[in-house]
């Protein structure tokens, strides 16, 4: 009978934690979780546990990256501000003034720009919030971009209005196809999706993108919903979470956009509405709090990664 050492010519080894950089088809023991292991070779999408927020919240406004994000505003907190460094959130100084279904912008969370739902916005320097020229539209907005170059959207009503900040104005560009609040965006000033939300029909697949000056309907997500969270770009992007209909329905869905077609992938842990969502693409994202039914805010954060194909074959 064929044993893994003579198979392989070594033993099976013992690990207090996965090995960093496993072979394909290498067989170990984690002695932490007490389990068999096999890298299959083989990439696996997946939601991780992240560290929990410091105040639970959802309606937030959220920006940056995996590893440097920020969430701002929110019910029940709706001043509050906190920085994330890919470990912990730390709870840094308020807005101005207190807003939920407030939208934010930022490549990272040193420099943010935040609108919405009134007029008022605010610009995040690293330390502090100061109160810049307003918006002109009063919405629950949707902003993709940065601190100097933000593109604002929709809202509810539904609304179809379309700004673009410059750092200093908004100027009112053309206007969405399709008017809708409550929906998740990627993208930059000349490059954005905008997918997801709701309007008077109800909650919509609808996915729209703007190529720097106008709007062009493209591929439909493969499920309606509205407060969906969002990481990425226009054309390597996440969508995650949300709610199907009006009552207090909470998804864990997550679809994965490739720049033309949205694929249906690992679901989150936790399902939930309105939460905060960062990241740099599809394989790198962030969800931050949000809402659990009935209504409540939760402090869970979750990863996403792809990784390697570490699968355990055995517990003991």
């Amino acid at each position: 009978m064929a044993t893994y050492k003579g198979t392989h010519g070594t033993k099976i080894q013992n690990y207090t934690s996965d090995p960093a950089n496993p072979l394909t088809g290498q067989v170990w023991y984690n002695s932490t979780s007490n389990s068999l292991k096999v890298n299959t070779g083989s990439l696996v999408s997946a939601w991780s546990t992240g560290g929990n927020m410091g105040t639970a919240r959802y309606a937030t406004g959220s920006a940056g990256t995996q590893t440097s994000a920020m969430v701002v505003g929110g019910e029940p907190s709706p001043a509050f501000t906190e920085l994330y460094n890919g470990t912990s959130w730390t709870e840094v100084n308020d807005l101005n003034i207190g807003r939920t279904f407030i939208g934010a912008a930022g490549a990272t969370n040193t420099a943010v720009v935040a609108a919405g739902p009134s007029s008022f916005c605010e610009l995040w320097n690293g330390t502090n919030w100061t109160e810049v020229n307003n918006i002109n539209e009063n919405r629950d907005i949707t902003i993709t971009g940065t601190s100097t170059a933000a593109l604002a959207f929709g809202g509810s009503g539904p609304r179809t209005e379309t700004e673009l900040w410059n750092g200093t104005n908004w100027t009112e560009v053309n206007d969405m196809n399709t008017g809708r609040g409550y929906m998740a965006a990627c993208g930059t000033t000349a490059a954005t999706i905008a997918f997801g939300g709701v309007n008077n029909s109800g909650n919509v697949t609808l996915t729209e993108s703007w190529n720097g000056t106008n709007w062009t309907e493209v591929n439909d997500l493969n499920t309606a919903r509205k407060g969906l969270g969002g990481a990425g770009t226009s054309t390597s992007a996440l969508g995650f979470g949300g709610a199907t209909n009006s009552g207090s329905a909470r998804v864990a869905l997550t679809e994965s956009w490739n720049g033309t077609n949205w694929t249906e992938t690992g679901d989150l842990g936790t399902a939930r509405s309105y939460m905060g969502g960062a990241g740099s693409n599809n394989t790198s994202a962030l969800a931050a709090g949000g809402a659990v039914p009935p209504q409540t805010g939760t402090a869970a954060t979750e990863e996403w990664n792809i990784t390697g194909g570490i699968k355990t074959i055995g517990t003991s």
